[in-house]
């Protein structure tokens, strides 16, 4: 347990490094914080902080910095709530205002505006796919050359691809092959819609014609990869307007480990709280990411988690604006979602 003296010295020194990125010392949260001590008093206690673990001091003549430790107790402790102003929340709600049918655009336009408002990087998590189930397959002649594939879930969700309409195939030979599909694949969740599945349905129209034949294994090509998750990034380069990440040796792990998507769903899909979850420095078990902060959330739809939002930075991240960016976001994506998928 900290006294009362020592959490308002935490706070105040951590909130400074956050917004200048500067070591602090006693003359300057003396000179900037009123805090009613003098900076004698406050070296001595930033000194026991620095034992108790809270603080570190980068060099010795320098002021001093938050640890992770110090951080953890800032979060879980010390920080209050900062409303966004309501400009910031505009902007985060006019990116989502139009009714929007592509749930790639929902998701692609929620995290520009998120890093854009939060000035760090955004991660979200678009619906998992492999976790709903089969309910129905549209195909839908957009003119006489394209069509819109439509795979429909248990949930709402649809997953939607345009397919180029071989020549000889008739809008009712289409019709017939949205329907046999989901007659005979109605409840089967997506990750179970096996090759054997589909192999099956294959081999009902493989006999009719060539030009069916290629379309319907174009088709399966498109379930086939319809199961996996995606994650969509914004303000990747965000990080490197900040002083820890100036050095771009120092950050190229990380932002390599950014373009694969095997270690974003994996980052992502450990989250499993809708309440915010906040992971610091060396709480990430990814060793290039052990001087950054992340913020999670996730969402459900009809009790089945459909998306995972977050936003990644330093440790000397603005938390408080960061987890109300977050929140807020998050109530947007909800209210989109079910506009579109009621």
């Amino acid at each position: 347990m900290l006294s009362e003296r020592k959490r308002t010295i935490l706070k105040a020194l951590i909130s400074d490094y956050i917004q200048r990125a500067e070591p602090v010392g006693s003359r300057t949260l003396a000179r900037r914080y009123n805090l009613g001590i003098s900076p004698a008093t406050i070296r001595n206690e930033m000194a026991d902080l620095d034992d108790m673990g809270y603080l570190k001091q980068p060099h010795t003549s320098a002021g001093r910095v938050p640890s992770y430790k110090g951080y953890r107790y800032f979060v879980d402790s010390l920080m209050q709530a900062e409303k966004l102003t309501s400009e910031e929340e505009q902007r985060l709600s006019r990116s989502l205002q139009q009714r929007l049918a592509k749930i790639d655009t929902v998701f692609y336009r929620a995290s520009k505006a998120l890093s854009e408002v939060s000035h760090y990087i955004s991660l979200i998590m678009g619906p998992v796919l492999g976790q709903q189930i089969f309910q129905q397959l549209r195909l839908i002649p957009l003119d006489s050359k394209y069509v819109v594939v439509l795979l429909i879930t248990d949930t709402g969700l649809v997953q939607d691809r345009l397919m180029e309409i071989p020549r000889g195939i008739s809008a009712s030979e289409l019709d017939q092959i949205a329907r046999l599909f989901t007659r005979l694949l109605a409840g089967v969740p997506l990750e179970d819609l096996s090759g054997s599945l589909l192999q099956e349905l294959y081999k009902v129209f493989s006999r009719r014609n060539r030009a069916l034949q290629e379309f319907f294994e174009d088709l399966i090509s498109n379930f086939a990869s319809a199961g996996g998750e995606k994650v969509y990034l914004g303000g990747t380069t965000n990080l490197l307007k900040h002083p820890e990440f100036s050095d771009v040796e120092k950050v190229r792990g990380l932002l390599q480990l950014l373009e694969e998507r095997e270690f974003l769903c994996g980052l992502l899909a450990d989250v499993t709280s809708k309440d915010i979850e906040i992971i610091i420095g060396e709480e990430n078990k990814y060793v290039e990411m052990q001087e950054c902060s992340i913020v999670t959330a996730s969402y459900e739809i009809g009790g089945r988690k459909v998306y995972t939002i977050g936003v990644l930075g330093p440790t000397r991240m603005d938390y408080a604006r960061v987890v109300s960016a977050v929140e807020f976001m998050q109530k947007q994506l909800s209210d989109t979602l079910r506009e579109i998928l009621r």
